[in-house]
């Protein structure tokens, strides 16, 4: 006879196949709730309050600790206290455009190539960026909306060059990224009569006089209000990112006119004490910051209480936000995360700003609240905004693709103390370009890498740092000159290890030090330097110049022509460097000095190459043509003026010589005629005259010389000037410009 057990076995064993199919959806919805907060089968919506310079102390009133209970904000306290704060999340490049293209990527700068905010802007070092470099086809929008929710985008969105190149065919429609459902993007850096526009109408407004956070707001809720009018079953992803509460130009308002009278009397935290801070073995890259003066000063303490009241303005948008989804039934199923672009340095070791890897311009306030998040409570894992995408693509159910560099860290989101499902021993913060701090402009082209409590910078212009950030929080104690040599590899290589992207050496920007018009180089008495950036995952071991002239195919070596190919080696600031300023200072008369000779003018073709520490070279070369002069003197014109009325032409410049300069004489050509003028009429003979030169030195210098000649007759001439030495020999090869005349007065 069959026993008991026996026949349970049995008959489990002809219906397993039904207890799987009624089992197993059940046991996948638990895991699904336990992965999701709880939150079961419904997705939550998710609000992203992305801030703008919004640091970790304006936050929690505090640095580095982030206790709920210091908030001074009513609506953000509310969070922290019904959320998670992570109080070692970092911005991988603390600039405003960058680091919102690494929030909606995924992805570090190096890759995503969005380096700086704008780079035709003087301090972006010819580093590329902006929408043009960031690829709106694969971001976080898109993710989103794959993973079934309605998007929404309201508020800044890149920087200042997110704008359609209209002359080029290029509209808003062109540069929108099609993933957002919503796009609704307040544009400029003011606060108050600022342009938008609005995906639905495709319609830019070039105005408006409404508070710009209150005007965010506004378009967020009617965001909110659409979509729930709409019935639609797909959960809303809302991306609110307010310009608050970043700092504005001189005497432009920052604050709303009802919070004008808040915070009177506040003053920065231990204001004196941070600008006499000292730093043990500071590097040179900090030199030219000074303790600001009575007036900056001042200036200083207003936009810190500008920031405050700013702030404010955002803690209200929070506010008005979930009071929106709490009438619409939304509220108990809503994530919000708050975060900034980057945070701020206010006086500190005497900086002020943002761009430099400090701990306080890096580190921002990362909360999160919403069902299934546990209160009040604290997780200090290394996390990033590269992280971001990621972990809010994961929390929606949906996948990321390889190319982002971040990873989710959903789990600690609904359980703080567990380790992240990823491994991770540093992350990299990286900027490129110059800041300012105090009027003073500094570099701010580095990298560095960041651990848990330390950090490690190879800045491209030379210096090094390393801090020990558990026992030197305010990071005035650089232990680099101190750590062993194997230790500095050590952090080196990992640094090299996490920006691999197994690229050959890629250069910005050539500069040139001479800007004549004419692309004519003559780097006598007075060097021509020629500059840059060189980026090299591997670690740059040279990098060179090339001169090649186009008639003969010779090369100059520095010395002379030779048909030997040549490369001159450039100054590397940062040897071995992952990026790295480089110089080469052209010295075209080095030679003539010594042997009195003159080798004529050749045109040349210009070109800098790069090699890494793998021997992988530069694959293109930006290649530039310049006519190569060898003079002595060298003449250059600095400035022209006209007056109509009194009928004069004037013009001055300066004439160089290794021997002594006893006279400069100056031509005007007719562009169409190729005339000379001689005062009165155009002549066809060539005809110059004599400028007003400085008082003449014993021995060749510098010299300056000027020129006051009747009005010529014409829109437009050419200005010839030539410098002669002692024995007569002239510049070889003559300044000239073309100078525009105008007859009206």
């Amino acid at each position: 006879m069959e026993s008991w057990v026996s026949h349970i076995a049995r008959i489990a064993h002809q219906q397993m196949p039904v207890l799987l199919a009624f089992v197993m959806p059940l046991f996948i919805a638990t895991i699904v709730s336990a992965q999701t907060g709880g939150a079961g089968k419904t997705k939550p919506n998710i609000v992203l309050i992305y801030t703008d310079d919004v640091d970790c102390e304006t936050v929690f009133g505090q640095f580095p600790k982030q206790d709920s209970a210091t908030v001074k904000f009513k609506n953000l306290k509310m969070l922290a206290e019904q959320g998670t704060r992570f109080s070692n999340f970092h911005v991988t490049t603390p600039v405003c455009g960058p680091s919102r293209a690494c929030l909606y990527s995924g992805q570090y700068a190096h890759h995503n190539q969005c380096k700086v905010n704008d780079p035709k802007i003087i301090y972006a070092q010819g580093f590329s960026g902006g929408f043009t470099t960031f690829d709106p086809q694969n971001e976080l929008a898109i993710w989103m909306k794959n993973a079934g929710y309605t998007t929404a985008q309201v508020g800044k969105y890149l920087h200042s060059d997110f704008v359609p190149d209209i002359k080029n065919g290029i509209g808003w429609k062109d540069i929108i990224p099609r993933g957002w459902d919503y796009f609704r993007v307040s544009l400029g850096s003011k606060y108050f009569e600022f342009p938008y526009y609005t995906k639905s109408t495709n319609t830019v407004t070039h105005s408006t006089r409404e508070y710009r956070t209150d005007w965010d707001v506004r378009n967020a809720i009617e965001v909110i209000d659409k979509h729930s009018a709409s019935k639609s079953k797909r959960p809303l992803f809302l991306c609110w990112t307010p310009i608050a509460a970043h700092i504005t130009g001189p005497g432009e308002p920052m604050a709303a006119s009802r919070h004008k009278r808040l915070f009177l009397d506040s003053e920065i935290p231990e204001f004196q004490k941070r600008l006499n801070a000292r730093v043990r073995n500071p590097i040179e890259e900090m030199s030219s910051v000074a303790v600001p003066d009575a007036h900056r000063i001042n200036e200083v303490t207003r936009m810190y209480r500008d920031r405050l009241r700013a702030t404010t303005s955002i803690d209200e948008g929070i506010g008005w936000l979930r009071l929106s989804l709490k009438k619409k039934g939304m509220l108990e199923n809503t994530i919000f995360v708050f975060t900034s672009d980057h945070g701020f340095r206010f006086a500190q070791n005497k900086h002020f700003g943002k761009r430099w890897p400090y701990d306080r311009i890096t580190r921002v306030p990362f909360i999160v609240s919403g069902p299934g998040v546990p209160k009040n409570r604290q997780c200090d894992t290394l996390l990033a905004n590269i992280d971001i995408a990621p972990t809010l693509v994961k929390l929606a159910g949906g996948k990321t693709p390889p190319s982002c560099d971040g990873q989710s860290f959903s789990n600690l989101i609904y359980n703080p103390n567990q380790k992240p499902t990823f491994k991770r021993d540093g992350i990299l913060i990286e900027n490129w370009g110059n800041a300012t701090s105090f009027g003073a402009v500094l570099p701010a082209t580095y990298c560095s890498i960041r651990t848990h409590d330390k950090i490690y910078t190879e800045w491209a212009s030379g210096g090094r740092e390393f801090y020990d950030l558990k026992a030197d929080p305010q990071q005035t104690i650089n232990l680099y000159p101190d750590l062993e040599p194997a230790k500095q590899t050590e952090f080196a290589e990992r640094m090299r290890q996490l920006r691999r992207t197994n690229s050959r050496p890629k250069f910005n920007k050539i500069f040139c030090s001479d800007r004549n018009p004419h692309n004519r180089l003559c780097g006598s008495l007075k060097p021509v330097d020629f500059s840059g950036f060189i980026e090299s995952d591997a670690g740059t071991k040279s990098v060179e110049v090339e001169f090649q002239c186009k008639e003969t195919n010779e090369y100059w070596n520095g010395k002379q022509w030779s048909a030997i190919p040549s490369r001159i080696p450039a100054t590397l600031k940062q040897p071995n460097g992952l990026v790295s300023e480089w110089k080469f200072s052209l010295d075209t008369n080095a030679q003539v000095r010594l042997s009195e000779t003159y080798p004529e003018a050749r045109e040349t073709r210009f070109s800098v190459i790069a090699t890494d520490l793998k021997g992988r070279q530069t694959t293109s070369r930006d290649i530039r043509e310049y006519t190569l002069a060898f003079a002595d003197p060298e003449t250059t014109i600095d400035s022209y003026d006209y007056d109509v009325k009194e009928r004069r032409f004037t013009a001055s410049g300066t004439a160089m010589g290794v021997k002594k300069v006893p006279f400069v004489r100056v031509a005007l050509q007719h562009p169409d005629t190729k005339k000379f003028w001689n005062g009165n009429t155009w002549i066809k003979k060539y005809f110059h005259v004599p400028a007003e030169l400085s008082q003449p030195e014993e021995t060749g210098g510098e010299y300056s010389w000027s020129l006051s000649v009747p009005f010529p007759d014409a829109p437009s001439v050419i200005l010839i000037a030539r410098a002669y030495n002692e024995v007569n020999e002239s510049d070889h090869s003559p300044a000239m410009e073309m100078c525009k005349l105008t007859e009206s007065e």
